[in-house]
């Protein structure tokens, strides 16, 4: 369908719109809830009776649309959306909304209903960014590659927009264009495991094999991430839809983005709440101790770690975590103990045998910490923290030359997984020490500089030893 007709089919839907306002409105959709969770019923019921004591509202039908949205509820989400739109025709909201309700399943309408929301706030970046992916699903690729750039020029820190433009460029062989949009792509989001992939793809084909091997390690690193460095830009109002899930695994959902936001104490209530209703999961309990463990509660997150483990006894990630909260207590045996239950249970689980080193480095016994931190690597050759671990042991040792080589592929590994500026000035002042004690002034006051640079605080004392004559 061309974007005329598009346009033509959301004009209809606006027609119907204000007939049924001349009829004085629709009604309230009727929603069954038979079989679902008691707290989405509450949820349905609660945003209802809101809209039955104000049906002119639209913030009220906009809200029990969201609250329909957000338990996949979508003839009737629509239906809200539509009356919420008629009734305020300033706010964009709601026919953005409708339009990423319909966006795989009716995509012209989707379309018509972007183009309303971007007449109504022509500065929406979500809305445009709806309407190029639409545009693009349907075949119309000169109008889709339009609308990614105007993305693109209103949202500079867009990553949707240049991998859609990279995209688009390689295929028709342009690989200096396409190769500026990936590039574009992971300065914004250096976890980027498909922005990197790309940029190795194009560099490769432009004859360019040490880029292409810089790329291709840096994708491998980023696809270690969970994420894989999502390149979906954030569209605040769907983040607000799902925020409105009530059911148990909605709720979980919004307890890990809490966790990973830093707001521990969010999560630490939604996974209580949650365990209330679901006390046979041994992951709600573990993460549960995770978070007790961030917020300080050491004895309610080892209680926490114990249950899990009672319903999950081979969890490795458990048993490591209670490990690790156990060694921060002096508690060394028992930790120790289950340091090596864990590996038992999963000799590749790579945290485990990072706890393990340190718990062993700690104590004195470099021998076992190496051997655990060579375990690791061998597993992940490029991990970040392996090797910044086993640059330290082997500085402490007073293996000088290995510990400077392997915190310089510490240093790089860090680059290419886009750490953070905390762990590259680590590794830095880990350097400016060896290098220091090999006599190298010049190369320490160097990395010494790049650590604060990056924003380390270094101690007076270790400025001291790099002045002239020490």
């Amino acid at each position: 369908m061309t974007e005329a007709r598009a346009l033509r089919a959301g004009s209809l839907v606006a027609l119907l719109a204000v007939l049924a306002g001349a009829c004085g409105g629709p009604e309230i959709p009727e929603v069954g809830t038979d079989g679902m969770e008691p707290a989405v019923r509450e949820a349905i019921r609660g945003a209802r009776d809101a809209l039955a004591a104000d049906r002119g509202s639209a913030a009220a039908w906009g809200r029990f649309g969201m609250v329909l949205h957000a338990h996949r509820l979508g003839a009737p989400a629509g239906a809200s959306y539509a009356e919420a739109a008629r009734l305020d025709e300033d706010d964009h909201r709601w026919p953005h909304l409708h339009g990423r309700l319909l966006e795989t399943a009716e995509p012209a309408r989707a379309l018509g209903l972007a183009d309303e929301a971007l007449r109504r706030n022509p500065r929406f970046a979500p809305a445009l960014a709806l309407r190029a992916r639409v545009l693009e699903g349907m075949g119309d690729d000169d109008a889709a590659e339009a609308a990614w750039e105007a993305l693109q020029d209103l949202a500079p820190e867009s990553v949707e927009a240049p991998l859609a433009l990279g995209r688009r460029r390689l295929q028709r062989g342009d690989l200096a264009g396409a190769r500026t949009a990936f590039e574009r792509v992971v300065e914004r989001l250096p976890s980027s495991a498909a922005g990197w992939s790309f940029l190795a793809q194009v560099s490769r084909r432009l004859g360019d094999p040490e880029a292409a091997a810089q790329a291709t390690a840096r994708a491998r690193a980023a696809a270690r991430s969970p994420s894989l460095g999502s390149t979906a830009d954030p569209d605040p109002l769907l983040i607000a839809v799902e925020d409105l899930r009530a059911d148990s695994r909605g709720r979980e959902a919004r307890a890990r983005r809490a966790a990973a936001s830093g707001d521990h104490d969010s999560a630490e209530a939604i996974y209580r709440r949650l365990l209330g209703e679901r006390p046979e999961s041994a992951d709600l309990h573990y993460n549960h101790g995770n978070s007790l463990a961030r917020l300080g509660r050491t004895a309610e997150a080892e209680a926490a770690y114990r249950t899990a483990l009672e319903r999950d006894p081979d969890s490795s990630a458990a048993m490591a975590n209670l490990a690790n909260l156990l060694a921060r207590s002096g508690r060394d045996r028992e930790a120790d103990d289950l340091y090596r239950r864990s590996i038992a249970a999963d000799p590749s689980h790579l945290p485990t045998l990072l706890g393990a080193s340190s718990l062993h480095f700690q104590r004195g016994d470099f021998r076992q910490a190496e051997r655990y931190l060579r375990d690791a690597l061998e597993r992940d050759p490029g991990h970040p923290g392996a090797l910044q671990g086993l640059g330290q042991l082997l500085a402490t040792a007073g293996r000088l030359g290995e510990a400077a080589e392997t915190l310089s592929r510490a240093l790089d590994a860090a680059r290419e997984a886009g750490a953070a500026p905390g762990q590259l000035a680590g590794i830095h002042f880990l350097l400016a020490d060896v290098e220091r004690q090999r006599g190298r002034t010049t190369q320490a006051r160097t990395h010494l500089a790049q650590a604060e640079a990056l924003g380390m605080n270094v101690p007076p004392a270790f400025r001291a030893l790099l002045e002239p004559g020490r």
